[in-house]
């Protein structure tokens, strides 16, 4: 059974915050595209995570089957899926968008089991964050290089401190920024990645309550690094 502590809701949130932090130093487009599907190799890494790329390209119900394939389990709404080793799937959204980050995070709620499977493609449209959390990897770096699914999809790089920052392209053009902390272990403890989609991003969580877009928020990232 997973660590519950890993993937609470208080955790997630900190953690979201983290890009905050990163940033206060400093000051999507659609396409046809094949649909992924549970049967792609990219949608399972080699430790049997859940990997990114399964989690911005399957749809809500595809993703749920997925989950129960590789034997998570459903754990609560403040936990979401998790499975052996800590591994784990969490989302949540806002209830409102607001100029006032700690606003913003007293309205963050954890999507309910009937939500999960309703989900579009990485939360589509809907300010929707999600925290990946994947085992058997030593560094964070690692985990990310390892659990990404599908190299293809990234398209830049970069690093403030200890926390690794790539911004992904999925396979219906919809961007995301991903991030993880750089930690070295034994490879017994699992690494959360965070993903953020678009809409997310302008809600001004990740950027101290200015409601920018994905294009700014990664030029404050790579200005941070």
């Amino acid at each position: 059974m997973m660590n519950e502590m890993t993937m609470s809701r208080a955790v997630f949130v900190a953690g979201a915050g983290a890009a905050a932090c990163a940033l206060a130093g400093c000051s999507g487009t659609t396409g046809g595209a094949k649909a992924a599907s549970t049967a792609d190799a990219a949608c399972v890494d080699d430790n049997a995570n859940v990997t990114v790329y399964a989690a911005i390209n399957l749809a809500g119900a595809d993703m749920v089957r997925l989950l129960k394939h590789q034997n998570y389990e459903w754990q609560g709404e403040n936990v979401g899926y998790g499975a052996v080793d800590d591994a784990g799937f969490f989302a949540f959204t806002f209830s409102k968008v607001s100029d006032d980050v700690d606003e913003l995070a007293n309205s963050a709620i954890p999507l309910s089991e009937s939500e999960y499977e309703a989900l579009e493609p990485g939360g589509g449209d809907e300010n929707i964050a999600i925290l990946l959390s994947v085992g058997g990897y030593t560094k964070g770096e690692r985990a990310l290089i390892g659990a990404i699914g599908d190299a293809a999809m990234v398209q830049e790089k970069c690093t403030i401190d200890d926390t690794q920052y790539w911004l992904v392209k999925a396979l219906d053009g919809h961007r995301y920024v991903i991030m993880a902390n750089d930690t070295e272990d034994d490879g017994d403890s699992a690494h959360d990645i965070y993903i953020y989609n678009e809409a997310f991003i302008r809600t001004g969580y990740l950027s101290g309550g200015d409601q920018i877009d994905i294009d700014e928020l990664w030029s404050r990232l790579i200005n941070a690094s």
